[in-house]
C-alpha cells in the first residue's frame, strides 16, 4: 500500500428507502421538466419504447427582478403554490381563481386537453390504482372547473393542482412556448413554468433575451440562513474573489433569508426530499440572470466583513443538445485530476512525490454528448488511484445512457434496477465497456469509485447512483439525492402544451424504489460554513479522504 494517510469519515447509513406514498403537504415548483426514451428490449414487449428519465429546471428564465413569495407567487417563470394530495382539500388556489361565473369561455380546445391529461395518466400510470388516488373521482372534481377558465396559463394551473392529487414526481404540463415545435407523432416517449414571451418580439430576439447564463455560484440553506456553497473555478464569482462559506446578506435589495422565509419552512415541513430540492432551486433562481446582465451580492465573508461585488452573467459553456421535444440545453463534462493543493486542503498527507492521483468527473445533465468525453476522461485517466463522480445538481436525462456509464466502472452486466411499467418491466443492464474511443480493448476501471450527489441531484442521477451503491460497487458521498426518480413519457395536447407523465417506478438493485425517498449517501456531509471556508468543497474532500482509507485499506 502506498503511505498515504486521511481522516477517517464517519460512514453514516445508506440504501434507497421504501416507495414514496403522498406528498401529505408538498410545496410545487413549477420547472421546465423534461423525459425521454429510446427503443429496448423489455420482458414482454420487444419493440416498446422505454421511457427515461430527467428533472430538469429550465435554462432559459425570466428575470427575477419582481420577485414576491408569501403564500403563493410568480417567481422567474416558476408558479409555486401550496397543495396536498387530499381530494376532499383541493387546492384553494384553483378554488378562487376557478369557482363562481367569469365572463368569456375556456380558450380553444380547452376541454380536449383536460380530457387527453386525465386520460393518459388513467391508463398508462404505472399503478392502476393510481397511487391511492380516485382517480375517477378527482375528474369529477377538477372537469367542471375547465368552464371557468379563460386562458390557457390557467388551464395549466387547473392541470397542475389536478396532477398535484397523485402525490408523485414527473407529471408536468410544459406551457408550448418552453419546448420545440411538434413532431409528427402526437406521443413521443420523451422523458414548466407560464412566462409567455412578448407575443410581438420575433423568435430570436426572445432567445437572445431570457438565456440565462451563470455567475459561477451556487447557494445553499444553512438552517434559516443562506451561504455560498460552491464557487465554479474560471467563473466571475471566482475572478471577484468570493468563496464557499460566504453568507448572502441581500440580492440586489433582496434579503433571501427573510424572504423566502414562509417559502422555507413550508418545504421543510413537508418532510419530502422534493421539496428540500425545490427550496434550493428557487433559492438559486436569485442569481440567475439572462446573459450579459449584471447584478450585486452583498456578503459577509470568512472574517464576517461587509463585502459587496457586482458580477456579470456569462453564457454556460457547452455543446447545445436536443432530444425529441426537450429543449434545447448546454451539455457541459469536465474531469480533472484533483491537485497536491486541493489534497493537502482536505487533510490528505503522503511520503515523498508520491501524492495519490484522484481524477474527478462532473458533467450537468444526462445527454447524449457526455458519453465521449467520459469515454475519453476514464481512458486518460484509467491508472489513476481513484474517481469521484460528482453528480451534484444533475438533474437527470436520458436514462439508458446509465447503463453504458456504468460500465466504465463495472466489468460485469449487472443490473442497475428495474423499471416496472403497469405491463411489463425492464431491466437496466450495465453494458461493461472494453473498448476505447480509438478501439483499444481494455478493462473498466476497477478502483474506488467516490459518487457525490446533492439534494438537486435527481433522475437519472439517482438511477446511478443508487445501482451503484446497492451493489456495492460505488460509495455515495454528500446529502440525500431530490427522490424524483420515475421514468416518463411525453405527449403534445391538443392545445399544443406538451405533458410528462409517468409511466414507470423504478426499482433498485436491492429491491426499493427512490421514489419520495431519495439516494442516502453513505458518508453525510451537512452544508456548514466552517468546512466550506477552511475545505472549499467539502464533498469533494469527504469523497477524497474515503478514496484514500481504501487505498490504505489492505481488506479494500
Amino acid at each position: 500500500m502506498k503511505g498515504f494517510s486521511a481522516l477517517k469519515p464517519d460512514p453514516g447509513g445508506h440504501g434507497t428507502g421504501t416507495a414514496a406514498g403522498h406528498l401529505r403537504r408538498t410545496v410545487r415548483i413549477r420547472w421546465a421538466a423534461d423525459s425521454v426514451a429510446l427503443k429496448s428490449q423489455t420482458d414482454e414487449r420487444p419493440k416498446a419504447p422505454i421511457p427515461l428519465m430527467s428533472l430538469r429546471y429550465s435554462r432559459f428564465l425570466t428575470s427575477v427582478a419582481a420577485l414576491g413569495l408569501v403564500a403563493n407567487a410568480t417567481l422567474t417563470g416558476c408558479d409555486t403554490t401550496t397543495s396536498t394530495s387530499s381530494t376532499d382539500s383541493s387546492s384553494d388556489q384553483s378554488s378562487r381563481l376557478l369557482d363562481g361565473d367569469r365572463p368569456g369561455g375556456p380558450p380553444a380546445k380547452a376541454y380536449e386537453t383536460f380530457d387527453m391529461v386525465w386520460t393518459l395518466v388513467d391508463t398508462r400510470h404505472f399503478d392502476p390504482e393510481h397511487n391511492g388516488v380516485d382517480w375517477d373521482g378527482i375528474r369529477e372534481i377538477y372537469r367542471p372547473r375547465v368552464s371557468n377558465v379563460r386562458t390557457n396559463a390557467e388551464l395549466r394551473r387547473l392541470l397542475r393542482d389536478m396532477l398535484d392529487e397523485l402525490g408523485q414526481t414527473h407529471f408536468v404540463i410544459i406551457p408550448a412556448e418552453a419546448s420545440p415545435p411538434p413532431m409528427d407523432a402526437d406521443v413521443v416517449s420523451d422523458h414548466e413554468g407560464d412566462a409567455q414571451g412578448d407575443a410581438d418580439a420575433s423568435e430570436e430576439d426572445s432567445e437572445i433575451e431570457v438565456e440565462t447564463g451563470t455567475f459561477g455560484i451556487r447557494l445553499a440553506w444553512l438552517d434559516d440562513d443562506v451561504v455560498v456553497s460552491r464557487v465554479h473555478p474560471g467563473s466571475e464569482a471566482d475572478a471577484a474573489g468570493i468563496r464557499p462559506g460566504w453568507m448572502v446578506e441581500r440580492v440586489e435589495d433582496i434579503e433571501p433569508a427573510s424572504r423566502l422565509a414562509a417559502f422555507r419552512k413550508t418545504a421543510l415541513e413537508s418532510g419530502t426530499p422534493f421539496a428540500e430540492y425545490e427550496s434550493i432551486e428557487v433559492l438559486n433562481t436569485l442569481v440567475q440572470r439572462p446573459v450579459g446582465k449584471t447584478l450585486r451580492l452583498q456578503f459577509r465573508d470568512g472574517e464576517d466583513r461587509e463585502v459587496e461585488h457586482n458580477l456579470t452573467s456569462q453564457a454556460v459553456l457547452g455543446e447545445r443538445a436536443t432530444f425529441g421535444l426537450l429543449p434545447e440545453s448546454p451539455v457541459v463534462t469536465e474531469t480533472e485530476l484533483l491537485s497536491e493543493q486541493e489534497l493537502r486542503s482536505f487533510g490528505i498527507e503522503w511520503d515523498g512525490n508520491d501524492a495519490p492521483r484522484i481524477a474527478r468527473m462532473k458533467f450537468n445533465i444526462w445527454m447524449f454528448p457526455i458519453l465521449i468525453p467520459i469515454a475519453e476522461a476514464v481512458d486518460q485517466y484509467r491508472d489513476v488511484d481513484g474517481f469521484i463522480i460528482d453528480l451534484r445538481e444533475n438533474p437527470g436525462g436520458i436514462g439508458g445512457l446509465a447503463m453504458g456509464v456504468a460500465g466504465h466502472f463495472l466489468a460485469t452486466d449487472e443490473s442497475l434496477g428495474d423499471m416496472k411499467m403497469r405491463d411489463t418491466t425492464m431491466h437496466f443492464k450495465v453494458n461493461p465497456q472494453r473498448a476505447t474511443p480509438d478501439g483499444r480493448l481494455v478493462d473498466p476501471f476497477s478502483g474506488p469509485v467516490a459518487i457525490v450527489v446533492d439534494r438537486c441531484s435527481a433522475s437519472t442521477s439517482e438511477v446511478f447512483a443508487a445501482g451503484l451503491q446497492q451493489l456495492g460497487r460505488a460509495a455515495v458521498v454528500g446529502r440525500p439525492t431530490a427522490g424524483a426518480a420515475l421514468p416518463a413519457h411525453f405527449a403534445r395536447l391538443p392545445n399544443e402544451d406538451a405533458f410528462m407523465f409517468a409511466v414507470a417506478d423504478f426499482i433498485g438493485p436491492a429491491g426499493t424504489s427512490i421514489e419520495g425517498t431519495g439516494v442516502i449517501p453513505d458518508i453525510k456531509v451537512p452544508i456548514d460554513r466552517d468546512l466550506l471556508l477552511t475545505e472549499g468543497d467539502p464533498d469533494i474532500a469527504a469523497a477524497t479522504r474515503w478514496i484514500v482509507s481504501e487505498l490504505d485499506d489492505p481488506t479494500s
